[in-house]
């Protein structure tokens, strides 16, 4: 068995277990056609659309959900067959730790352009007071390394949003100043850039339900 004194052979293991992941579970999807692949939705999220590249590769069905509780939720109750969640949300550790489900493989992909959106034709908000802005918690951080100057040192107040695009629609709602959202919504909502920065590059993970001992799944 490889150890971290032999970086070469910790590579080639790492590799055989990623491959061997692949190719087991891309086995079963084409044993399997319409497997389906529960997310985060609504249509739009970073979650969605890469589910949505997934399941053009391999014939998926993706159904979306208002929350990762639910989409866990769903997996457990045999909703759906496999979960999609990526790396950066804050309750992974809820999948990765539940005694009866199994990681069967991850890929990195990269998520679409994130920033600042406000409303089309509105100013940004005036004074010195605080400012209301819509986020999911797990991209909040990006509201204070991308805020333009003229807000930067103003108290924000957090509207709480399920997913990018609940954030998108909280803003065209009147719900809140200011949103950190992704492009795919600011386009469904007709929002304006204020501020952007590139997508990141993360780990997406797929989970399922532990099989029984001597079962197929």
């Amino acid at each position: 068995m490889a150890t971290t004194t032999d970086p070469g052979a910790l590579t080639g293991v790492l590799t055989e277990e990623y491959t061997a992941r692949w190719s087991e579970l891309t086995g079963r999807w084409a044993s399997r056609p319409g497997t389906t692949l529960g997310t985060l939705g609504p249509a739009g999220t970073s979650s969605d659309l890469a589910a949505r590249f997934l399941a053009a590769e391999h014939g998926l069905r993706v159904e979306l959900f208002a929350t990762f509780d639910d989409v866990l939720d769903q997996l457990l109750g045999g909703g759906v067959e496999l979960a999609l969640v990526p790396s950066a949300y804050g309750g992974l550790t809820g999948f990765h730790w539940h005694r009866d489900l199994r990681l069967r493989a991850f890929f990195p992909q990269a998520t679409p352009e994130y920033g600042i959106a406000a409303a089309p034709g509105v100013p940004l908000p005036p004074g010195e007071g605080p400012v209301s802005v819509a986020a999911m918690w797990e991209v909040r951080r990006i509201y204070a390394e991308v805020v333009p100057a003229s807000l930067r040192g103003r108290e924000v107040v957090w509207v709480e949003a399920s997913s990018t695009q609940h954030a998108a629609s909280i803003l065209a709602a009147g719900g809140a100043e200011l949103a950190v959202t992704n492009a795919p919504g600011v386009g469904a909502h007709g929002l304006r850039w204020v501020a952007t920065r590139p997508g990141a590059e993360i780990i997406w993970t797929l989970f399922g339900r532990a099989e029984p001992p001597g079962g197929s799944g």
